[in-house]
């Protein structure tokens, strides 16, 4: 049967209480018999009556943990959360983590695609293998925090003879919102058409297919110098340490690389950073004036100003100077999607979704919230958490342990009203920042924030601590052996410039 005519009709909802509770347990078809929706006569059933979801858990079956995103957080709840107590259904629109610390790398050839992306089988096995636990190639659209349920679109990404979108419902015991932020460009005309963002790995991929096609065109006969100048002049807007890790890999890539083989054009080439204050504002002073003088020596532009408009060639600066580029990178912060911003729960400040210190979004009943979309309601006297990478993963961390927790409890499923003691609240202990600046330089901030004293360190030792603290954090051996190789094979052979 056609996907179209499968999911006509949307079987009605029907949750039950807790294990043990009276009332029907999953999504009825026309026939009214329960079933698993993914079984062999669930298959049947859907083949003769039509069918879009996944219904409730039935008694004796594991609890429903549905997971919104395969970010930091998102990532590592899953990782840790118990799957013989729990069944475990992620709904993202990717299948795989990204290391977005080594993401700039794979933009100039330091690394590849592949090195920096973690496959959601990978990090948690039971998706791929358990009967009851699933990963779906899916947008979260809606939420029923009354009948447990989430509404959901598939994502075909635009692909050609494929599947056109359907909605479907799934439903939950736990809900845990991790779909993180999305780039904020504050209301700048033209920055979602001209600007490429540095988030994802299609992002990254974008840059370099752009930046090597710019490079092979100024080469061509027949342009003007002008327009070789505009190609290859790329703009970095956003001082953080995104910006500034994607400046120094961009120089090191045109002093190491682009000078030797494409010798013609090597005087043409050149990086402007944008920032509206100073680069690296969260790290020590001595850090920040070492980091600019590294970037300045690398031929890193730096300029201070705030971008007014940006057009299809050039972009505009508040006190009116015109700044033509080829290639524009925008990494300006993060802030809520506009996903989280129409959820029906209260917000924090910032417009993250509010949460309590354990992570649990008080309005709602057995929904949790972690990560970027995250944020410490106001009454709880805490202040927002950084869009950081180490924050995620510690909420994912601690959220899966109570979840766990509640599992072993009793409470695993939907509206078991029981008295747990959740133990104790969650506390986010700073460890310190880390950049790399280009020419084997990074720098090193071991401050719990910025007001404190604390260890810092920048040059070569840093960037070796760079390097080494990030490659034990990749998730796992095989792409710890993947990111290992990749920069052997920079060191000996120097970068990849294929377009591909």
């Amino acid at each position: 049967m056609a996907a179209s005519s499968l999911l006509r009709s949307l079987s009605r909802v029907s949750r039950r209480g807790c294990v043990g509770g009276a009332g029907p347990s999953l999504f009825h078809h026309h026939s009214g018999l329960p079933y698993s929706p993914f079984s062999t006569a669930a298959a049947d059933a859907v083949e003769r009556k039509g069918f879009a979801g996944l219904g409730p858990t039935a008694k004796g079956e594991k609890a429903r943990v549905v997971v919104l995103g395969t970010g930091w957080a998102g990532s590592r709840l899953m990782k840790d959360i118990d799957t013989t107590g729990y069944e475990v259904v992620c709904v993202s629109p990717r299948n795989h983590m990204v290391f977005t610390p080594l993401l700039a790398s794979t933009c100039v050839g330091t690394l590849e695609f592949r090195s920096v992306a973690e496959p959601l089988a990978r990090i948690q096995p039971a998706v791929s293998k358990s009967p009851g636990s699933y990963f779906l190639l899916a947008r979260c659209t809606a939420v029923d925090p009354d009948a447990h349920t989430i509404n959901c679109e598939t994502v075909t990404e635009g692909e050609k003879d494929t599947l056109k979108p359907w909605k479907f419902k799934v439903a939950y015991d736990k809900l845990v919102f991790a779909c993180g932020a999305e780039a904020s460009t504050f209301g700048i005309r033209g920055v979602t058409d001209h600007a490429i963002f540095l988030r994802e790995v299609h992002h990254a991929q974008e840059i370099r297919r752009k930046l090597l096609l710019n490079l092979m065109l100024s080469d061509v006969p027949g342009i003007s110098e002008e327009e070789k100048r505009r190609l290859l002049h790329c703009v970095v807007v956003g001082g953080g340490p995104t910006g500034v890790e994607f400046s120094g890999e961009l120089s090191d890539f045109i002093i190491r690389d682009v000078k030797q083989r494409y010798s013609h054009v090597k005087d043409y080439i050149h990086v402007t950073l944008i920032e509206a204050n100073e680069i690296l504002s969260s790290f020590d002073v001595r850090l920040r004036q070492y980091a600019t003088n590294q970037l300045t020596k690398s031929g890193v532009r730096l300029v201070r100003g705030i971008v007014k408009d940006v057009q299809p060639n050039k972009l505009i600066l508040d006190n009116g100077e015109e700044v033509p580029y080829g290639l524009l990178v925008w990494s300006t912060g993060v802030g809520p999607s506009s996903f989280v911003k129409s959820l029906p729960f209260p917000k924090s400040p910032g417009g993250r979704i509010g949460v309590d210190e354990w992570l649990r979004v008080p309005s709602a009943r057995d929904v949790f919230a972690i990560g970027d979309c995250s944020g410490f309601l106001e009454s709880t006297g805490k202040d927002v958490l950084p869009a950081l990478a180490q924050v995620a993963e510690r909420q994912g961390k601690y959220l899966a342990h109570l979840l766990n927790h509640v599992m072993k409890a009793g409470g695993g499923h939907a509206n078991c009203e029981i008295d747990v003691d959740l133990g104790p609240a969650f506390v986010y202990k700073h460890l310190g920042s880390m950049a790399t600046v280009g020419r084997y330089k990074a720098l090193v901030d071991l401050r719990q924030s910025k007001e404190s004293k604390g260890i810092s360190l920048a040059g070569f030792v840093s960037w070796f601590i760079w390097r080494s603290a990030y490659l034990t954090r990749v998730v796992s051996w095989r792409n710890r052996f993947y990111v290992a190789i990749n920069w052997l094979t920079t060191l000996l052979f120097g970068r990849d410039i294929s377009r591909i």
